[in-house]
């Protein structure tokens, strides 16, 4: 069911997934590892490449690996074409959004680079949002675009390509901690305006499709 909701939609929560405590083990493992060596990319985050040590890390390497989202990628990976061979996990990312921090404009992370619309639905990838602390509304929770990734048609020919034409369409991904919300990296999203004396903190792990040879098959683009 969970597949069929993000080929559909292109995003979609499950709540529940981890103990409000594996949340903490996590960020406690990267605080004393990764956070000390650091690797900015803008002010509320920070940008790791994978793997990650299953010695170190192993509540963060659980949920890279949690069964859920596992099994969502091996259903999702095969309508990519025959050269989606695998998924592979290759980049963590931690999402801090401050008080008063403004809202982020809807962007997609990554979408194929070859020229649109593509002969095929492809997908860079899926990425996952884990929820540290609880997501709501009122302190920035990640706002989705439903239906944007363009997952049953070829990429790049959504009617609403612009993000100003997105913006009415954006819903709050809204979850309690241990929560996440998965969607395909060309999906439209952005964190929301953080109007809380609280930080609002969240683990995004990012997975791509690739052939036998841990690449992107020929003609996809990067």
């Amino acid at each position: 069911v969970l597949a069929e909701v993000l080929a559909r939609d292109g995003c979609a929560v499950v709540e529940g997934l981890a103990t409000p405590e594996a949340m903490t083990t996590a960020l406690d493992e990267l605080e004393a590892g990764r956070l000390v060596r650091g690797q900015r990319y803008g002010p509320g985050t920070m940008i790791w490449k994978l793997p990650l040590d299953a010695t170190t890390e192993q509540t963060v390497l659980s949920l890279c690996e949690h069964p859920t989202i596992v099994a969502a990628l091996e259903l999702l990976r095969p309508l990519h074409g025959p050269g989606s061979a695998r998924y592979l996990p290759f980049e963590l990312r931690w999402l801090d959004v401050g008080p008063s921090c403004p809202p982020m404009g809807l962007h997609r992370d990554k979408t194929d680079t070859t020229s649109v619309p593509l002969e095929r639905p492809l997908q860079w990838g899926l990425n996952a949002i884990w929820a540290a602390t609880d997501f709501t509304e009122e302190n920035g929770a990640t706002r989705m675009v439903p239906g944007s990734h363009s997952a049953d048609k070829p990429q790049g020919s959504w009617v609403g390509d612009a993000a100003e034409d997105a913006e009415p369409l954006a819903q709050v991904a809204s979850m309690p901690v241990g929560s996440v919300v998965l969607y395909y990296a060309s999906a439209l999203h952005a964190s929301g305006f953080n109007d809380t004396a609280c930080m609002r903190t969240g683990l995004n792990f990012n997975y791509c499709f690739v052939d036998d040879a841990g690449m992107r098959p020929a003609g996809w683009g990067w």
